[in-house]
């Protein structure tokens, strides 16, 4: 980290979180899910923000963070898979580089393999990032790893690293069209609402496949219209971006983990169940619990199947004698 002051402080927060008991809820699935190795497309949601993605044979990992407290505020439900726990990689994506989106430390466990890219002008924070090829992309430019294309796409948000006055000066925030093994992925990161921009994504990149868009927090929505003052959308106006890009399916992300507390904590996926249901989109969109794995429609199948069977079950308990 370039600015010692802050280095100093970040620790100091981070020193008084560790003296702080942190009630964590255990992700639905612990470890690897399930896969279908006929689907071209699975993602599994591991909390927050991050998302591992299967395109084919080939592997995107969404706005790292599999760790733990952000300073002195308490990830609500723990991260379903551990570094360890996760295939090669071929290619990160960072959306924007506030801490609940970019955590350095699980970066940097993924090793040298992975090519990483964040939205230009987060040139300031690369020297956390360890990975011998990370590339800042502007709203429309393209990337190739391997058989995958990568292309930032314009968001609404704040930039900075999350330590609110460097927002001041630094806008770095992108979303991003995944392509891979003939599916188009739309990845939203954090973002707030702005019609004419999502519908121009839409335009430039029909037929997305899938949305992972955010839904959480939004103070004072009850299901529609409200985004706060810092650029986040709640589950109506998830769907409104939902609509606007014309994706098939939307995965929700950006809740249960953070910025919420007590009986909050549940709120953003009821609200977005309800809307789901006044919109008429059942079968549409899939809030999955942290850990579950959506997974697209293989070949003769109709509808994505969401699997919450763990990889390697836990082995049976041996009856009491």
């Amino acid at each position: 980290m370039k600015n010692p002051l802050l280095a100093a402080l970040l620790l100091s927060l981070s020193a008084c979180a560790a003296l702080a008991p942190i009630p964590q809820r255990e992700p639905a699935v612990s470890g690897m899910p399930r896969d279908d190795p006929t689907s071209a497309l699975s993602a599994v949601w591991a909390g927050h923000a991050t998302v591992l993605l299967r395109l084919g044979s080939r592997y995107v990992l969404t706005d790292p963070n599999l760790g733990g407290s952000l300073m002195i505020i308490p990830r609500i439900t723990r991260a379903s898979l551990k570094p360890r726990e996760l295939p090669r990689i071929d290619a990160c994506v960072i959306s924007h580089m506030h801490f609940d989106h970019f955590d350095a430390k699980t970066l940097k466990k993924l090793g040298p393999r992975p090519a990483v890219f964040f939205p230009k002008g987060g040139e300031t924070w690369e020297d956390e990032i360890e990975q011998p090829r990370k590339q800042g992309l502007a709203p429309w430019e393209s990337a190739q790893v391997g058989s995958i294309t990568i292309t930032a796409v314009p968001a609404r948000h704040q930039g900075g690293r999350g330590w609110g006055i460097d927002a001041l000066w630094n806008h770095a925030y992108t979303g991003y069209i995944i392509e891979g093994a003939g599916k188009r992925v739309f990845f939203a990161g954090d973002t707030g609402y702005d019609p004419a921009m999502f519908k121009e994504i839409g335009r430039r990149f029909p037929g997305i496949d899938v949305a992972f868009i955010p839904i959480a927090p939004s103070r004072g929505e009850e299901g529609t219209s409200m985004m706060d003052r810092w650029g986040h959308v709640g589950p109506g106006r998830a769907l409104d971006i939902f609509a606007d890009v014309g994706a098939k399916y939307m995965v929700p992300i950006h809740f249960e983990a953070y910025f919420s507390s007590g009986e909050r904590v549940d709120e953003p996926r009821r609200l977005l169940t309800a809307e789901v249901a006044r919109r008429g989109l059942e079968g549409k969109v899939f809030a999955l619990r942290t850990g579950e794995r959506f997974v697209y429609p293989p070949e003769g199948q109709s509808a994505p199947i969401v699997i919450s069977e763990p990889l390697h079950p836990a082995p049976a308990q041996s009856a009491a004698r």
